[in-house]
């Protein structure tokens, strides 16, 4: 689990130092409101369709050669940043990017699931989710050092480093015996098991809940950095608060596992969700740096107790054989929420305004929460023994 984590925090670091840029980088290139939003959500196009298939690959295949792959992938982004002077390169670079984000999750998500316990199973996915927001945390600032120091081609020469630190994965074992064999990768077989999880209703409650946060959260990597620099902050500051974003949430999941022994999910699950709604809906109002920092705390705080409680209980209504698929079904949910966010909302900011974005991105949260708790609360699952 250990070499998993060190190559999860290094594929986060990375990611930390790409994404809160790529907006900016966009702009020096000429792009307006809506072509940000389809560069950004380049990132999610390939893995809405594959996040299933990968999956079904991973209890076929084993986490480490997926694992793997998803190193290469995040080496080839790296080369191909170090040689993007115009919007298709930067689309090509997102794609790539899109696909190493996929293995890595995906993967590294289904090792955790099949563990036995479900003490270690929600301790695992919250040093998972630990190890993630560690990268993010320390990427941004990273990034922001070194896009202010010197310029964006040396990030990116950081960036190829960090990406092939990875390759410690080769000394991971490979884990196809901590599930049960399949006699052949079968994508029809597949895709009726997924047709039946989705039948579910419990577990289309979970991919709800899980779209809308991730609609609301996809702003930190597309117009989040564009209202900061609108307000004069530089390249610098933008990372700094971004970084306190992964911060907030890095910190809450250090007591995720305690959280959970203490209080039910149904409370965890509202004071996460309250806390997105306020941060997002007010950031546009916020006038200072100060301001910034508490709401996107906030905001931060919020987060990071809804990804590992969604990891949690999506874990606990599949069967542990059919883990990868399960984790395959959910990142389709965040991978659609990451596309269709920054084009939805860059198109509201082409006609409307920037503030309007924000607004509509917290009215999502709160549709999922008025059907998590208004209407339908007998959907949130018990925990899994």
């Amino acid at each position: 689990m250990w070499l998993i984590l060190i190559a999860f925090i290094l594929h986060f670091t990375r990611h930390g130092i790409i994404f809160p840029f790529i907006p900016l980088l966009s702009v020096k290139m000429g792009a307006g409101p809506t072509t940000i939003g389809f560069i950004v959500g380049a990132f999610s196009l390939i893995a809405v369709f594959l996040s299933i298939p990968i999956g079904g690959l991973v209890d076929r295949f084993g986490v480490k050669r997926l694992m793997v792959f998803g190193v290469v992938c995040n080496i080839a982004n790296a080369v191909i940043l170090l040689h993007t002077d115009t919007v298709l390169k930067l689309i090509a670079a997102q794609l790539i990017a899109g696909i190493a984000f996929l293995l890595h999750v995906v993967a590294s998500q289904t090792f955790i699931s099949r563990l036995p316990d479900a003490s270690r199973r929600e301790k695992g996915f919250g040093w998972l989710s630990f190890g993630g927001a560690a990268g993010l945390s320390a990427g941004p600032i990273l990034g922001g050092i070194l896009v202010d120091r010197f310029d964006y081609q040396v990030a990116f020469w950081v960036v190829l480093v960090l990406s092939s630190g990875g390759l410690i994965l080769l000394g991971l074992k490979n884990t196809r015996d901590t599930a049960p064999p399949r006699p052949s990768y079968s994508l029809l077989q597949d895709a009726r098991q997924v047709r039946a999880m989705a039948g579910d209703p419990k577990v289309m409650m979970i991919l709800f809940f899980t779209f809308a946060i991730i609609f609301a959260a996809s702003l930190r990597s597309s117009f989040l950095p564009l209202l900061l620099r609108a307000e004069g902050l530089s390249e610098f500051t933008v990372g700094l608060l971004i970084s306190v974003f992964a911060i907030m949430a890095t910190s809450i999941r250090l007591i995720f596992g305690r959280l959970l022994d203490i209080f039910d999910r149904k409370k965890i699950l509202a004071y996460s969700m309250l806390a997105i709604i306020l941060a997002v809906g007010l950031i546009p109002s916020a006038a200072s740096v100060a301001g910034f920092t508490i709401l996107i705390s906030i905001f931060g705080l919020g987060f990071g107790m809804t990804q590992p409680l969604s990891m949690v209980m999506i874990s606990d209504l599949t069967n542990p054989t059919r883990s990868g698929l399960a984790m395959g079904l959910r990142f389709t949910a965040i991978m659609l929420a990451g596309l269709l966010s920054p084009i939805i909302l860059g198109f509201i900011i082409e006609t409307i305004g920037l503030s309007p974005a924000f607004y509509a991105a917290a009215v999502v949260v709160v549709l999922a929460g008025i059907r998590m708790f208004i209407l339908r609360p007998d959907l949130i699952p018990d925990r899994r023994q």
